[in-house]
């Protein structure tokens, strides 16, 4: 196993991020609690169907394959002597990861039981995860900080990469909504990063 992943672990990041695309593409945002009634988001999440278990599950592989690519990463950065930015790539992927599990959790509870909960509560949890992104945009912006950083010392990606890393960065830290823009870019980024960590690094860590 630990062959595997210091041979492929470059490329779960790529895996990880187009699973969450397809989780957005299948289960689609919460309801707006701003603009819907009790009623509206009780029924969402009662409505919902198979699509929706399917997502929530697939959350779970996401979550593990992000934090084997920070680990794979945090490594390859230390064996080419990255020291201080090292820790922010696997902290960043652990904040993701956690941020994915707590959706998780809170979808199968109001997948589960919506129509038995009391509607304050079924309210209360979808609005959570209305707002569930600051642990995401915490990973994020650790994780390309962290390797955009160390991209000369490393050689891992390319100049013209870390620089859209650290303008990623940026704007995930501009007052939402604006930040929503750095998450697309974010997204790309991930993929782009670990395809080319995979082909610099011959396929080995």
């Amino acid at each position: 196993m630990q062959r595997f992943i210091e041979r492929f672990g470059a490329l779960f990041g790529a895996v990880s991020i187009i699973g969450v695309f397809v989780t957005i593409s299948i289960d689609g945002d919460p309801p707006d609690v701003s603009e819907k009634t009790t009623e509206q988001i009780v029924a969402h999440w009662v409505d919902l169907g198979g699509g929706a278990w399917f997502s929530m599950w697939l959350g779970i592989p996401i979550g593990i394959l992000m934090l084997l690519w920070g680990l794979w990463t945090s490594n390859a950065l230390r064996e080419r002597g990255v020291t201080i930015l090292t820790p922010a790539v696997a902290v960043g992927t652990v904040f993701i990861a956690v941020g994915i599990a707590v959706d998780s959790a809170s979808r199968v509870a109001l997948l589960d039981a919506a129509e038995h909960m009391p509607a304050a509560a079924v309210v209360a949890v979808s609005a959570m995860l209305q707002y569930l992104w600051l642990p995401f945009l915490l990973g994020m912006f650790l994780i390309m900080v962290g390797v955009s950083a160390s991209a000369k010392q490393t050689d891992l990606i390319p100049s013209w990469l870390a620089w859209i890393g650290y303008a990623a960065a940026l704007i995930l830290v501009i007052p939402h909504p604006i930040s929503f823009v750095g998450f697309l870019v974010f997204g790309v980024w991930l993929l782009l990063s670990s395809i080319i960590m995979f082909r610099r690094t011959g396929a080995t860590a």
